[in-house]
C-alpha cells in the first residue's frame, strides 16, 4: 500500500495521529479539573488514583499491545485499544462516584497505553525507513504538543462545560479517528502468528503496578522509609526477578530480551529512561516557577507551558525533516542532549525572584528546542535497528522506558523540591515570622493535598480556641496567648474573660456612669441619654430625676439589675452562637 497508494497512507496517518493526541492528552488533562471532580463525588482521600490509575493501566498496556501488533492484524489491534479507550472515556464521564471513576480511568489508561504503542509501530509498518523520520517528526511534536496543553483544556473544559466533558471530548474526536482507521489503515497483517505470552503478561504487571506506586506515593503520600513503600519496592524487585525468569523460557515472550543485543536498542532504552523524567520534569517545575515566582494568575497558568511547547513542536518537526535530508540521527541526538544540559544548567544560574520574564521565555524556547529532535528520533532509532517482525515489541519498549523514567524521575525531583523547601523556607522568611515558619513541615509524606489539610486543620482548631475564649474558656484564652503562630494584633483584641466579661464590665461602667447622672453629673447624663443600649427604665428616670435620695437609691438598683439581666442574656446567646 506505501507504494501504490500513498494518499489513503496519509489519511490512515491522521486517524492515527488523532488517536496518539487524544492518549497524550488524557495523561494530563484531568489535573486542572481534578478540584471539581472532588467537590461533586465527594473523594478527596481517593483524588490521586485518577491519575495514578490511567498511568498504571498504560504502562501495562503498552508492552501487551506492542506484541499483539506482532501476532495480530495491526488495523485490529488499532481499532480495539481505540474502542477501549473511548468506552472508558464514555464511562469516565458518567462516573457517579469517585470509586467508580477511577476504576474507568483505569480502562481508559489500558486502551490509551495501546494507542500510544499501537500509534508508534504502525508508522514503522506503513512507512519504509527513509521516510519514517518525517512521520515521526509530526508525531513527536503531537505527542509534545497534547501533554503540554492538556491541564489548559482540562481548564477551559472545566470552567465553561463541565468536568465531565474532560472525557466527553475525546468522544467526537475519536469518531473521526477511527472512521480513517476503518475506512483507510490497510490490516498490517502479521509475517508470523504465534500464542500470546499470557504468564509474561502477568510477570511484567507484578513488577511494573508496584514500582509505578512505589513512586507515585513514595515522597508525597508516604516517606520513602515507610513499610508500604519499602514493601511495594521488595515486590516490584521480586516481581521484575520473576518476568526475567519467566521471559528467557518462553519460547514467545512478551518481550524479547534478546533485543538488548543489539547495540542501538540498548542504549536507545537506556537514553529514554532519563530524557523521559528530564522533559516532564521540566513541563512540571518551569510553569510552577512562573505561577509561583513570577506571578502568573492560576487563571492563565496554561500560558506558562507556551514556550516549552513551541519549542519542542518546532524542534520535533525539523529534526524529522532534517532525517529525511541527511540520513543520520545520531548527531541530532547528542546535539539535543548536549543543548539540554547546557540550557538547564543555564537555567540553574540564571533563574531568580528578579530574573527578566522575557529572559525566562526565551530559555523556556530553546528548551523545547532541544527536547524537540529527542521525542522522535530514538523510536525512529530503534525501528530502523530492528527487523519487521520485532517493530511492535521495539516500538512499544521505547514508549515504556519513557514512562518509566519519567514516573521515577518526576517522584524524586518532587522529594528533592520539597525537601529543599523544607530546609530553606524558615530562612527566608521575616523574623517575625520565623519560628511559625518553622512549624510547615513540608518533607517526606507531606503531599500537596496533605499539606493543605494539615494547615486546613491547624486554623480550624485556632478558630475553635478563639469560638472558646470569646465565649469565656479561660484556658482557651491563656494556649491562644502563649501560641507563637497567633498574630500578636489578634491576641490584643482577644478580651481576657471572653465576650461575657466583656459585657459585664460595659454593664458595670454603664451603671456607675447612671448613678453619676442620676446624683447631678449632667455631662454624664447627656452622654447616657444619647446612649440606644440605654435601658427605658433608666432613660425615663435620668430625663426626670427624682429629688428623693432615698428613691434615686432603689432606681439605681432597680437599672443595676435591669444591666446584670442584659449582660446574663448576652452571654447566653453567645453560647448558643
Amino acid at each position: 500500500m506505501s507504494e501504490r497508494r500513498p494518499g489513503e497512507r496519509r489519511l490512515a496517518v491522521i486517524g492515527v495521529m488523532l488517536c496518539l493526541f487524544l492518549a497524550a492528552l488524557d495523561q494530563t488533562i484531568v489535573s486542572t479539573a481534578l478540584p471539581r471532580m472532588i467537590e461533586e463525588l465527594h473523594g478527596l482521600d481517593l483524588y490521586a488514583w485518577v491519575a495514578t490509575s490511567y498511568l498504571l493501566a498504560s504502562v501495562v498496556g503498552l508492552p501487551i499491545f506492542g506484541r499483539l501488533t506482532e501476532l495480530m492484524a495491526g488495523k485490529w489491534v488499532f481499532t480495539i485499544a481505540a474502542v477501549i479507550f473511548l468506552a472508558g472515556s464514555a464511562l469516565a464521564g458518567l462516573s457517579p462516584s469517585m470509586e467508580a471513576l477511577i476504576a474507568f480511568r483505569g480502562l481508559q489508561g489500558f486502551g490509551g497505553g495501546g494507542l500510544f504503542a499501537t500509534a508508534i509501530t504502525t508508522i514503522g509498518l506503513l512507512y519504509p525507513p527513509r521516510e519514517r523520520g518525517r512521520i515521526q517528526g509530526v508525531f513527536g511534536a503531537v505527542f509534545g504538543l497534547s501533554s503540554v496543553i492538556g491541564p489548559w483544556v482540562g481548564g477551559l473544559l472545566t470552567d465553561h462545560l463541565s468536568w465531565r466533558w474532560v472525557f466527553y471530548v475525546n468522544m467526537p474526536v475519536g469518531a473521526v479517528a477511527l472512521y480513517f482507521l476503518m475506512r483507510h489503515m490497510p490490516a498490517l497483517a502479521p509475517e508470523r502468528r504465534s500464542s500470546f505470552d499470557v504468564p509474561g503478561a502477568l510477570a511484567m504487571t507484578l513488577w511494573t503496578v508496584p514500582l509505578i506506586l512505589a513512586c507515585s506515593w513514595g515522597g508525597s503520600t508516604y516517606p520513602w522509609t515507610s513499610p508500604r513503600i519499602l514493601g511495594l519496592l521488595a515486590l516490584a524487585a521480586a516481581g521484575f526477578g520473576l518476568f526475567i525468569a519467566v521471559e528467557r523460557r518462553s519460547r514467545q515472550p512478551l518481550f524479547d530480551l534478546t533485543l538488548f543485543a543489539n547495540p542501538t536498542f540498548r542504549w536507545a532504552t537506556v537514553a529514554l529512561l532519563f530524557f523521559g523524567g528530564t522533559f516532564l520534569g521540566g513541563v512540571m517545575f518551569l510553569p510552577l516557577y512562573l505561577v509561583q515566582v513570577k506571578g502568573f494568575s492560576a487563571t492563565n497558568s496554561g500560558l506558562s507551558l507556551v514556550p516549552l511547547t513551541l519549542g519542542t513542536v518546532a524542534g520535533s518537526m525539523l529534526a524529522g525533516q532534517a532525517v529525511m535530508r541527511i540520513g543520520r540521527y545520531k548527531p541530532l541526538l547528542l546535539a539535543s542532549s548536549a543543548a539540554s544540559l547546557a540550557l538547564f544548567l543555564v537555567f540553574h544560574q540564571l533563574l531568580r525572584v528578579d530574573t527578566p520574564l522575557w529572559e525566562v521565555v526565551v530559555l523556556m524556547v530553546l528548551l523545547g528546542f532541544a527536547f524537540g529532535p529527542s521525542m522522535p528520533l530514538y523510536t525512529l532509532a530503534v525501528q530502523n535497528a530492528v527487523t519487521r517482525d520485532r517493530i511492535g515489541t521495539a516500538s512499544s519498549a521505547t514508549q515504556f522506558f519513557r514512562q518509566v523514567g519519567s514516573t521515577v524521575a518526576v517522584a524524586l525531583l518532587g522529594t528533592v523540591f520539597s525537601g529543599t523547601i523544607q530546609a530553606q523556607v524558615s530562612q527566608h522568611l521575616p523574623p517575625q515570622y520565623r519560628v511559625a515558619g518553622e512549624h510547615i513541615q513540608v518533607g517526606e509524606g507531606a503531599g500537596a493535598t496533605d499539606l493543605e489539610a494539615r494547615v486546613r486543620s491547624g486554623f480550624e482548631q485556632v478558630y475553635r480556641e478563639i469560638e472558646r475564649a470569646l465565649e469565656g474558656d479561660q484556658q482557651a484564652y491563656r494556649r491562644l496567648q502563649e501560641d507563637p503562630l497567633v498574630p500578636r494584633e489578634l491576641k490584643e483584641q482577644l478580651p481576657a474573660g471572653g465576650i461575657p466579661a466583656q459585657v459585664q464590665a460595659r454593664m458595670a461602667r454603664l451603671g456607675e456612669a447612671f448613678e453619676a447622672a442620676l446624683n447631678g453629673d449632667e455631662g454624664t447624663r447627656q452622654a447616657l441619654l444619647a446612649d440606644s443600649q440605654l435601658p427605658a427604665e433608666a432613660r425615663q428616670a435620668l430625663q426626670s430625676p427624682p429629688r428623693d435620695p432615698a428613691v434615686r437609691r432603689a432606681v439605681v438598683a432597680s437599672v443595676r439589675a435591669a444591666l446584670n439581666a442584659r449582660a446574663q442574656q448576652v452571654a447566653a446567646e453567645t453560647e448558643r452562637q
